[in-house]
C-alpha cells in the first residue's frame, strides 16, 4: 500500500512538473512569436526606408561635378576648384553660390565676393548668362583694379565652364550694372578671361 501511495505521490508532483513545464513552453512559443513577429516588423520598417534609400541613390546619382575659379593669394590668377552640385535648373547660381561659400582651402585660393552678396536669379539666353546680384555687390566691394578684374573673372570664368554659355552679363538687383568698381566696362556682356588662368 505504502508502494501504491508513493507511485500516487511520485505521478501527482510528475503531473504538476510537466503542467509547469507546458505551461512555460506555450509562454516561452507565444513570447517568440512576438519575437517573430517584431523582425517582420522590422522589415517592414526596412521596405518602407528602402524607398528614401533609393532616393538617396537617385538624389546622388544627380550630382554634376563642375569647376569654379577663385584668385590666388598674390591676385595674379585664378585656380581652379572643383565643386560638387546637383543637376536643376539653378545649377547656375549654385556655382555662384560657390564662389560665395569661398575656397575650402588655402590651396583653392582666396575668398572674393562682397560680403553679404547673394545671388538672386542667373538666367541663360543665346549663350549669354545674366546674374542678377543684391545690391551688396556694388555697395560691399573694396578691392581695386586688380580685385575687379579677378572678381568679374572669377564669376565669368565659372559660368563660362558651362559648355552653353559664353558669355556673362551683370545685373543688380533686376537693373543692368555698367561698372562696379570703375576700372571695369560691364555694359557689355564679358567673355571668357583666358588670361588670368
Amino acid at each position: 500500500m505504502k508502494q501504491i501511495r508513493y507511485l500516487r505521490y511520485l505521478l501527482t508532483i510528475l503531473s504538476i512538473i510537466t503542467l509547469f513545464v507546458v505551461a512555460g513552453c506555450d509562454n516561452q512559443n507565444a513570447s517568440t512569436g512576438d519575437k517573430a513577429q517584431k523582425p517582420s516588423e522590422t522589415a517592414q520598417t526596412e521596405m518602407a526606408a528602402a524607398p528614401n534609400e533609393d532616393k538617396t541613390v537617385s538624389a546622388a546619382k544627380t550630382q554634376t561635378e563642375i569647376t569654379v575659379y577663385f584668385p590666388d593669394a598674390n591676385a595674379e590668377k585664378l585656380i581652379a576648384a572643383k565643386r560638387q552640385i546637383t543637376d536643376s535648373s539653378d545649377k547656375y547660381a549654385q556655382a555662384v553660390n560657390a564662389l560665395i561659400a569661398g575656397p575650402a582651402n588655402e590651396a583653392e585660393g582666396i575668398g572674393i565676393m562682397p560680403k553679404g552678396v547673394k545671388v538672386l536669379n542667373v538666367t541663360v539666353k543665346d549663350a549669354t548668362a545674366t546674374v542678377d546680384f543684391s545690391k551688396e555687390f556694388q555697395t560691399n566691394f573694396t578691392g581695386g583694379s586688380t580685385g575687379e578684374i579677378m572678381l568679374v573673372g572669377s564669376i565669368v570664368d565659372t559660368l563660362t565652364e558651362f559648355p552653353e554659355i559664353k558669355s556673362v552679363r551683370f545685373t543688380l538687383e533686376g537693373q543692368p550694372l555698367d561698372i562696379l568698381g570703375g576700372h571695369l566696362d560691364l555694359t557689355e556682356p564679358v567673355s571668357r578671361m583666358n588670361d588670368l588662368l
